[in-house]
């Protein structure tokens, strides 16, 4: 811990395994440079980057339980309404704001804010804990 610090690596990087030593690693970077590196600091090809506690779900993105359902009309105005949604951490959306609305109609801005609200989402994990997070709906008219 008190030696002098050799060189640094990014994220991802691939070092190069020469030797273990307990909980230390001696590797060899990209530029040829060695040293040793705590193996808390590593993960090693096939392994995750953190060890999954039993009965944890793992990391994972937001999904859609139940999608938005867009009706569809050919009359009337035409454009993009942008509508941001606040998501709970159970995926219920919890507040809505228009973004931009091309259609200039407050009608249309409405009904895609109602589409929006009756969406479900599975949300998403990080550290085992679900988290809460903005979702941006595009609707086309």
């Amino acid at each position: 811990m008190t030696a002098a610090i050799v060189g640094h690596v990014r994220r991802g990087e691939r070092l190069t395994l020469i030797a273990e030593s307990g909980d230390w690693l001696h590797v060899r970077l990209h530029d040829g440079t060695s040293g040793w590196v705590s193996s808390q600091l590593v993960v090693r090809d096939g392994e995750s980057a953190r060890p999954k506690r039993e009965g944890c779900p793992s990391d994972s993105a937001y999904s859609f339980i139940n999608a938005p359902k867009p009706s569809f009309a050919e009359l009337g105005p035409h454009g993009m309404v942008v509508v941001e949604a606040t998501v709970d951490a159970h995926g219920i959306v919890t507040s809505t704001r228009i973004v931009s609305n091309d259609t200039h109609d407050a009608s249309l801005a409405a009904l895609a804010e109602r589409e929006i609200r009756g969406a479900r989402f599975a949300p998403p994990i990080r550290n085992c804990v679900p988290r809460s997070f903005f979702f941006t709906y595009k609707r086309a008219f």
